[in-house]
């Protein structure tokens, strides 16, 4: 009787834990496209204006693939919190003397997003020159 009652806890706990599991990978799955109208870096590289996808396969790794979804980059990313949880969602970027660099990304309705590193060139640069920010509207695929 005690191994009997020892194995359904046991299945039973392994049970919620892949549930559990499954839930935390669909969410980590989560699929963003975008129409991005100008020229951008994503960690140390270059990206022409352009349709791309970035696909959040982790909490802290990003995905960057092109309109036919090959990966062109992954970076890793810090967690970032907002008080006001984004309708749809949303790439924000930074901008440095003309220059744009992916710097956060937001999922719709989450209020936790991924923030990028500047692009190690920018920290030269920083100092001599003011920063902006452009938000560019995002399609979710899911």
């Amino acid at each position: 009787m005690k191994n009997l009652v020892e194995r359904t806890l046991t299945l039973l706990v392994l049970g919620v834990l892949t549930l559990g599991s499954m839930a935390h990978a669909q969410r980590a799955q989560r699929m963003i496209k975008a129409n991005i109208p100008f020229e951008f870096g994503v960690g140390d590289q270059v990206f022409p204006a352009g349709n791309y996808s970035l696909l959040s396969t982790a909490p802290a790794l990003l995905e960057l693939r092109d309109a036919e979804g090959h990966t062109l980059a992954k970076v890793l990313t810090n967690s970032v919190e907002t008080l006001k949880t984004p309708a749809s969602p949303t790439l924000q970027f930074s901008s440095e003397a003309g220059r744009y660099s992916l710097a956060q990304v937001w999922q719709e309705n989450y209020s936790i997003g991924q923030q990028l590193q500047p692009p190690k060139s920018w920290a030269k640069t920083a100092k001599r020159h003011s920063s902006h920010t452009q938000i560019v509207a995002a399609g979710n695929s899911q």
